[in-house]
């Protein structure tokens, strides 16, 4: 099977523009989460928001004919392009990442775009236009997996010859609909959330904007990608399994695939409500991974939807290559019923292999197995 390497990467979030800026943020303790006033919601909430000052539209042609979603996906494309010399031909793959796309645009009244803009497909159309793209866009829309999702289809992809390159992108932004919707859950943390935390009471929604090139030769310290595992339990349409069945049988499946037994430091998908942390915390527990040093970097960014799966996985990259781990921002008492080893400060440690995991509605779930080269 042809190997398939991470080797470009590239960040938009509300900490700031580039993946080693947002990397030694994480490192130094900041949280890009705020409290917010706006027409959201009615009441305050905490959120992890894009300032509008971080982005450059001189950078964009006819910026003003393109959401704002739109001018994020194109200046991060733009960049992770000139960073690695990227070709746009025949042979290069774009997958895209979203839950929700533009539709924070469907129920704006002050929005001058028309409706049929928050299609994902008319969303893409837009990027291929821009870029004058060879292929159409691969879409990836599956709850708060899709991240880690479009980048092993981007893999799989690449492993049947079809591409010899892929630039896979995730991006979502906080909007009216998306904050309502986790509202009608009880699932809002009145504060920065607290992932696996004894006193943890919900989420904080995020914005980002995450993007990794994928070549099947090592490049620029390059991570190659050792396996991936994804099952759906079909548990529930929002409640995850109790016995975690489909992130058990998802980590099973990228740990045979990678031939290990261990890995270094996991990645968790850690979004701070009491059910989800439960679940991951027997995942791990029956897979033998409770003792590996594990974060969530919500406490960070909030739940970025389809952004979080590459916007952690490139700062999991980054620990690797920095042989430093990352402490699980707000986390203080243990929390579920499994132990977790989770990350309470920064630790200078010999890094190789790392896992991520992501789970989302639907009983969707996947974990995947990178190592450096």
């Amino acid at each position: 099977m042809t190997d398939v390497f991470i080797s470009g990467d590239f960040i938009i979030s509300p900490l700031g523009v580039g993946s080693e800026l947002n990397f030694e943020q994480i490192k130094n303790g900041i949280s890009g989460i705020k409290q917010h006033h706006n027409n959201f919601s009615q009441n305050p909430f905490f959120a992890g928001i894009i300032s509008g000052e971080l982005i450059n539209l001189d950078d964009i042609k006819n910026a003003k004919y393109f959401t704002r979603l739109e001018q994020l996906i194109i200046l991060s494309i733009q960049n992770l392009i000139q960073q690695n010399e990227i070709p746009l031909d025949e042979k290069t793959l774009i997958v895209l990442s979203t839950t929700k796309g533009n539709i924070s645009h469907l129920q704006n009244p002050d929005s001058k775009f028309d409706k049929q803009r928050t299609y994902l497909t008319s969303l893409t159309s837009q990027i291929e236009h821009y870029f004058k793209l060879k292929n159409k866009i691969l879409i990836v829309s599956n709850a708060c997996i899709s991240g880690s999702l479009a980048i092993e289809i981007a893999r799989r992809q690449l492993q049947n010859d079809t591409y010899e390159r892929a630039i896979v992108i995730g991006a979502d932004e906080v909007s009216k609909f998306i904050l309502s919707g986790f509202e009608s859950f009880q699932a809002i943390s009145d504060s920065i959330c607290k992932p696996f935390d004894k006193d943890r009471n919900g989420i904080n929604l995020g914005e980002a904007v995450a993007a990794v090139y994928l070549t099947k030769s090592a490049e620029n310290s390059s991570v190659k990608i050792l396996g991936s595992g994804t099952y759906n339990d079909a548990n529930h349409i929002s409640g995850p399994s109790r016995t975690a069945e489909g992130l058990y049988k998802s980590i099973q499946s990228a740990m045979n695939e990678a031939k290990l037994e261990k890995v270094d430091y996991i990645s968790a998908h850690g979004t701070a409500t009491i059910y989800n942390d439960e679940m991951e915390a027997i995942a791990f527990h029956r897979t033998n991974l409770s003792e590996i040093p594990t974060n969530s970097l919500k406490g960070y960014f909030g739940h970025t939807l389809g952004a979080s799966g590459l916007l952690e996985t490139i700062l999991g990259i980054h620990s690797l290559k920095n042989n430093t781990l990352i402490p699980s921002f707000g986390f203080d008492k243990q929390g579920t019923t499994q132990s977790v080893n989770i990350i309470k400060k920064s630790e200078q440690k010999e890094l190789k292999t790392f896992l991520k995991t992501a789970s989302g509605f639907g009983g969707s779930n996947i974990a995947t197995v990178f190592e450096k080269v």
